[in-house]
């Protein structure tokens, strides 16, 4: 993959989140308008708190998601490099020492983005968690 193709990639992902974002700030927006005409100012205002705090969550997870979606491209371009790399091994030793490079940096790799993925799961989850403790449950018994 290019520079070129990299970048635009990289600006189709945060044009996505952008546009997801739009979204889910329009439906808060017509969610927290029919709500006004039947709900309390205090209910209302804790609507809003939660939206809120949702949005400024999602900003942020949404940003952690570029970085990581960056750094895993970057990481597959080197990976494509030394593949290419072994083809243009001149001899056996070097060739057994360039395979040997890629398949610790595939390991490497994969590692990494395991661990990422799973940590990003873990502070969405914290942070609906988060939400959910401090406005209590959705349906009160």
């Amino acid at each position: 993959m290019s520079p070129t193709d990299t970048k635009k990639a990289t600006e189709a992902t945060s044009e996505t989140i952008d546009e997801l974002s739009k979204k889910a700030t329009e439906a808060t927006s017509e969610t927290i308008d029919k709500l006004s005409k039947k709900a309390t100012e205090a209910t209302l205002e804790t609507i809003d708190e939660v939206c809120h705090e949702a949005m400024s969550c999602y900003e942020k997870r949404g940003e952690e998601f570029v970085e990581t979606f960056n750094r895993m491209n970057n990481q597959t371009i080197d990976l494509f490099e030394k593949t290419l790399g072994v083809y243009q091994a001149t001899s056996v030793p070097e060739a057994q020492r360039r395979v040997h490079d890629l398949i610790e940096s595939s390991l490497t790799t994969l590692r990494v983005n395991v661990h990422s993925v799973l940590n990003t799961n873990a502070k969405i989850i914290a942070d609906w968690k988060e939400l959910v403790d401090r406005f209590g449950p959705a349906v009160k018994k």
